[in-house]
Parts: structure tokens; C-alpha cells; sequence
């Protein structure tokens, strides 16, 4: 699990001066990225190496608000991983560790041109980066 840390911005926010509910997609987008990054995968350099990770599936469950100037934790796990796709969980909290939101989103490996990339084969030292995520992150 990784915890990436942030405090939503003022334009994250509605009327109200709650986040609006669209932006928590973004914040895990944010730290499912800090966690790839710090594991060895970085995104720009997957990218320039030709393969790109579509978002095939994401979902929030909103329990509590989160309000401009307070800091949140995001919680970040590799849930699943087959060598083509891969799930995250996400868990928002305040600093003070209440539960504001949990998430979830499923990815997969393309080429530019659309293709499916099997990392076992075309990229194996990703795929062992993973598959030993996928272990630390679920004992």
C-alpha cells in the first residue's frame, strides 16, 4: 500500500466549498501514478516506451465530504494483476484517518496502436515489478 498525500484546491470544489464528487476519479488517478512510480514503473517512461493503461472500469462509494484546505490521505493498492490488466483500490481518508470515499479502477496494457501488451512476454521486467506489488500489496 502506498499513501499519497494532498489538499484539494479551491476550483475542486463546489459553491459549498465541498470537493465535488468528479474530482476524487482524478485524485486517484494521482496517486495510482506516485504508487507505480514509487514501486520502478514510471508512467512517462511507459508512455515513450510505446504502451499506454486505459481506465477500463472505475467506481467511488462517497461516505464522508472532503472540504477545501484539508488534507487527505489516499490509500493505493494493486488489487489485481494478470499480465494484461490490473485492478487499484483506493481509500480517501482525512489526516485524522476518517473514511471519506473508496474507489476502485481496472486498467489495461495497449500499444499506441491499440493492441494488447502481455508484459510477461514483451516486458517481463514490468511484469515482475508487478507481480511483486501485487504480493506486498495484499499480505
Amino acid at each position: 500500500m502506498d499513501i499519497y498525500e494532498r489538499t484539494p484546491h479551491y476550483y475542486e470544489t463546489d459553491k459549498m466549498g465541498i470537493v465535488h464528487h468528479s474530482n476524487y476519479i482524478r485524485w486517484f488517478e494521482e496517486a495510482r501514478i506516485h504508487h507505480l512510480e514509487s514501486v520502478g514503473i514510471r508512467f512517462a517512461e511507459l508512455e515513450a516506451s510505446g504502451i499506454v493503461c486505459p481506465v477500463l472500469h472505475v467506481e467511488a462509494d462517497y461516505q464522508q465530504m472532503v472540504r477545501f484546505g484539508e488534507t487527505v490521505q489516499i490509500c493505493t493498492s494493486l488489487d489485481f494483476y494478470n499480465g494484461v490488466r490490473y485492478g487499484y483500490r483506493y481509500e480517501v481518508r482525512h489526516a485524522a484517518g476518517e473514511l471519506c470515499c473508496t474507489g476502485k479502477s481496472l486498467h489495461c496494457f495497449l500499444d499506441t496502436a491499440g493492441n494488447i501488451v502481455r508484459l510477461r512476454r514483451e516486458r517481463p521486467e514490468l511484469h515482475a515489478l508487478m507481480l511483486e506489488q501485487l504480493q506486498v500489496d495484499n499480505k
